[in-house]
């Protein structure tokens, strides 16, 4: 269909809610590389909200006389001192000199590299806005004024902000994955603080041919996690043991004479009355078979096929109903779906498990924000209450009242069925979709009475219908933070984690040198050698100098094959730890070649990964990653590690 929305293609894979969400979000960006500016506009073109650069790079003018290509020494050791202007030969498509462009009036001053990231990528999307920071040095900037002051100065203050960090050093991330772990705190104009919840925290690194993403957050709620086989909810099952679960159903149902009905009629009767019809037939004949052996005293039993050989002889019941089985869609849909007449739609343990919890979690936080009120306790501590525990809580409520069964919602598949009969099936389906929304927004107002109304936050009746829909596919991610994977920190998921990390190498690639484990390895490994030395291995690139690198590279190298138990794993002991003459420190030798050099078609794709990652952050839809993702640009490869 036509249409003059230019996010019409994207509304279709998030929808309108999604977008939302998105209009109304904050990106932050430390460090302006190629892999943080794709990441932006990746960011930027679907339509965030507002983005904000913060960096410390100038970028020289026409006239800066200094060797870019050749400043970090020759192999004679003559090369030059690093300009201080940090000037770099142009590898990054969004930050480029662009004095010549109006240059009239201009001095030949040099500009920040935030100032003409942020002019290049606010002009892909005229619906954002974008601004920046320059710092004097991106190890001593004061990030958490920085992002207090855009959580303050949004809009929205329940907007969505997360921090995307591209291309930084160990030293730098344990600053901001810190912050944005911990919350930061936020004064409104009457000098009351606000504790905001954690940050979502997007490390991207672009190294060389090999790049890699992280996603760091300790409670992340989605209640459209989108999957791909998702079943309908058409509570067939229940409603033909207990008619008062559905009774709107179960009178539709029963209104129908198959009987009666013409030949068009009759192979126009929705699969969904049809099932419900074989049930009641089955159950007459199983009644007779079995002598009321499972009868109830009142001699109306209600059970469902349990053995093979019952749900057999359900299928024939359902067959014998049709006139001609093989002309009649309407039976053939219902012969492929007849084990939705006698199975539950099992709510997932996972689900299962976030309800048990919620209420615990909403006591903790509302204590914390009684506390925070108290004139004797520091205003800065209070903390809110997740609307996703509320909805949990209301909805654990709710199935303790209906058997275990969540509310309905709503939606019935396409199916066979006249016009006016799908419609009058669908709006019954809807009718008891929309009660059980009603009773849910019961519960939660009696829940915002019991635990009071400033502890309890206002669910909206959008927010409420969308809960309601995806039931089934509520989730919640709790990843690592960056702090325990850099230290080793495996606390009680040790045996888990290792577990996992060793079967990665049971399954190498078909060259086992491009599994992606290795390479992640590796440029950890480069990490630690940057927090000795000051610098990635390979800037001094004279012969003797690149073997020293390399043989530090391999220390490090050991030292985390170690820590992961995997100094007698076959395919490493074969790659990253061989012996061979042509093999000996290969991983090592090629990642002190690369000189952490920024290769744009490798930040191309960590930067369309991390905008992945970040949509799915920021609309709370799909489910993100949980671990490391590497990319072996090498062989054109990728895993998740997940440490």
């Amino acid at each position: 269909m036509a249409t003059d929305n230019k996010y019409d293609r994207q509304l279709r894979l998030w929808g309108a809610n999604g977008q939302k969400k998105l209009s109304e979000s904050t990106i932050v960006l430390v460090n302006a590389t190629a892999a943080g500016t794709e990441t932006l506009k990746n960011l930027v073109l679907p339509g965030i909200g507002h983005f904000h650069i913060i960096d410390d790079v100038q970028i020289p003018s026409n006239s800066c006389s200094c060797d870019s290509i050749s400043n970090t020494g020759d192999g004679d050791g003559n090369g030059k001192d690093k300009c201080k202007c940090k000037c770099e030969p142009f590898s990054n498509f969004f930050v480029f000199d662009s004095s010549h462009e109006g240059s009239k009036g201009r001095d030949d001053t040099s500009r920040s590299r935030a100032s003409i990231a942020t002019q290049h990528l606010a002009e892909l999307n005229p619906d954002v806005k974008g601004s920046y920071s320059d710092v004097d040095s991106l190890e001593s900037a004061d990030y958490s004024s920085i992002l207090s002051s855009l959580i303050s100065n949004a809009s929205n203050r329940d907007s969505n902000l997360l921090v995307i960090a591209a291309d930084l050093p160990p030293k730098i991330l344990h600053i901001i994955s810190s912050l944005c772990w911990n919350g930061i705190s936020v004064i409104d104009g009457n000098g009351n603080g606000n504790s905001s919840s954690s940050i979502p925290f997007i490390i991207a690194k672009s190294y060389g041919l090999i790049g890699s993403v992280r996603l760091q957050t300790p409670h992340h709620s989605i209640i459209e996690s989108k999957p791909d086989n998702a079943k309908p909810d058409l509570r067939l099952a229940a409603t033909s043991i207990d008619p008062d679960l559905f009774p709107e159903l179960q009178q539709l149902a029963n209104s129908i004479d198959m009987e009666s009905l013409d030949g068009q009629q009759h192979c126009h009767v929705p699969y969904v009355i049809l099932l419900l019809k074989a049930m009641d037939k089955w159950r007459i004949q199983i009644q007779v078979k079995d002598h009321h052996d499972h009868a109830e005293k009142d001699g109306n039993a209600k059970r469902l096929p349990m053995t093979f050989q019952e749900k057999k002889e359900f299928q024939t019941v359902l067959e014998s109903l049709a006139r001609n089985m093989d002309q009649e869609l309407n039976f053939i849909e219902a012969n492929q779906n007849y084990y939705l007449a006698y199975t539950h739609l099992e709510f997932p343990d996972e689900g299962q498990e976030l309800i048990d919890s919620a209420e615990a979690r909403i006591v903790s936080r509302g204590e914390v924000s009684i506390r925070a009120n108290s004139s004797s306790v520091n205003k800065h501590a209070k903390v809110k209450v997740d609307t996703f525990d509320v909805l949990l809580l209301a909805l654990k409520k709710f199935m303790v009242t209906h058997q275990g069964f969540p509310p309905l919602n709503g939606s019935i598949p396409d199916m066979t069925a006249s016009t006016l009969g799908y419609i009058e099936l669908q709006g019954i389906y809807k009718n008891k979709a929309e009660k059980d929304k009603l009773e849910l927004s019961i519960i939660i107002d009696a829940i915002g009475k019991e635990y009071g109304n400033d502890v309890i936050p206002t669910v909206s009746d959008e927010e409420l219908s969308i809960f309601c829909k995806n039931v089934y596919n509520i989730r919640l991610i709790e990843t690592r933070s960056y702090e325990q994977e850099y230290q080793f920190d495996f606390g009680d998921e040790k045996d888990e984690i290792l577990g996992e990390v060793a079967m990665a190498t049971f399954d190498p690639y078909e060259v086992p040198d491009h599994t992606p484990l290795l390479w992640y390895i590796a440029l950890r490994a480069c990490d630690m050698f940057y927090d000795e030395h000051g610098h990635y291995p390979g800037q001094d690139n004279r012969e003797l100098a690149l073997e020293s690198d390399a043989n530090n590279v391999q220390k490090f190298i050991v030292h985390i094959v170690d820590k992961l138990g995997l100094s007698d794993n076959e395919l490493v002991q074969s790659t990253l730890l061989s012996q061979d003459e042509d093999k000996k420190n290969a991983f090592a030798k090629e990642m002190t070649r690369y000189n952490n050099a920024e290769v744009h078609n490798i930040a191309s794709i960590v930067g369309g990964v991390a905008s992945q990652e970040a949509v799915k952050m920021i609309t709370g839809q799909y489910i993100p990653m949980d671990g490391n993702y590497i990319f072996n640009g090498i062989a054109g490869v990728a895993g998740i590690c997940k440490l």
